[in-house]
């Protein structure tokens, strides 16, 4: 009797480890609720064009293009950081550059995985001042 009971939870115990090895690390989960955050992008520069956000939060950028097409592309690791491990900002889908067309919200959802500061910028060539069109993610310790 008790060598069939614990057989039984066999298959649960290793099922309970599968789900727990999926989550992302830093704590969010893919039911958590995201920090909502809106950018408006315009002529050679983001509002807010510095952003910030604690370690392990799930963020959703709502962003609208105000005056033209603009684009914004995500460092995916903090300034200063060695590139060959984990990244820091973890997208969903994995992504780092999104196309904003004039007047549409676009949503772009990532986990913020380590501490640091992350810059962005406009992708998408929108004049003089496009070199210039730039923003920080800052993702601070909890």
């Amino acid at each position: 009797m008790r060598i069939r009971w614990i057989v039984s939870l066999v298959p649960v115990a290793g099922l309970a480890v599968a789900l727990l090895a999926q989550q992302p690390a830093g704590g969010a989960t893919p039911g958590s609720p995201a920090q909502v955050i809106e950018i408006t992008a315009k002529k050679y520069e983001y509002s807010p064009s510095e952003i910030r956000v604690k370690k392990g939060t799930k963020v959703q950028l709502k962003v609208r293009a105000l005056d033209r097409s603009h684009g914004m592309e995500f460092e995916l690791y903090p300034e200063g950081a060695d590139k060959s491990g984990p990244q820091g900002l973890v997208f969903t889908p994995e992504q780092k550059n999104y196309k904003l067309e004039k007047g549409e919200e676009r949503v772009i959802e990532f986990v913020a995985e380590r501490p640091g500061t992350y810059s962005f910028k406009c992708s998408v060539f929108c004049g003089f001042g496009h070199r210039g069109m730039r923003g920080k993610l800052i993702v601070e310790e909890k």
